[in-house]
């Protein structure tokens, strides 16, 4: 579970400045359909987070400030 406030994002045992991530990463677990997402800090640490597909797009969508059609996963199925 996670909330975006204020440019915040924070769940139960953490919280960061959205500014702050310098980039994101998810794996799909393909067991259950939920994404494990990764946010990447300048000291090197890791958050992770395990959300679904809906709020995946969203979080990249506030994160970046737009509104992104996300093609989550690859047409061939790598990814799957």
């Amino acid at each position: 579970m996670f909330s975006i406030q204020q440019g915040y994002i924070h769940g139960a045992s953490f919280i960061v400045a959205l500014r702050d991530v310098e980039f994101l990463t998810w794996r799909l677990n393909e067991d259950t359909g939920d994404y494990w997402v990764k946010f990447h800090v300048p000291s090197g640490k890791e958050i992770r987070i395990k959300v679904d597909e809906d709020d995946l797009k969203y979080i990249v969508s506030v994160w970046t400030s737009e509104e992104m059609k996300l093609n989550i996963g690859d047409k061939y199925g790598l990814d799957k």
